[in-house]
């Protein structure tokens, strides 16, 4: 189960570089207000990755008081 859980931590954050990427071609090729509602998806990407984080560690806070 870690394992998946870091798998799409680490899934998110790619996610999160390569729109973030394709909204900064977008911009920098058209111009930002061409381009500014693509900065939604690295934006939501970001937040899931670190609702992920967040929710990883407090799992495995609440295995280790289990112990």
């Amino acid at each position: 189960m870690r394992k998946l859980t870091r798998f799409m931590e680490h899934f998110w954050l790619a996610v999160a570089i390569g729109t973030g990427l394709a909204a900064l071609y977008v911009i920098l090729t058209q111009s930002f207000d061409a381009g500014k509602q693509w900065l939604w998806f690295p934006g939501i990407a970001l937040a899931m990755f670190f609702f992920r984080r967040f929710m990883r560690g407090k799992l495995e806070a609440m295995a280790e008081r289990e112990k």
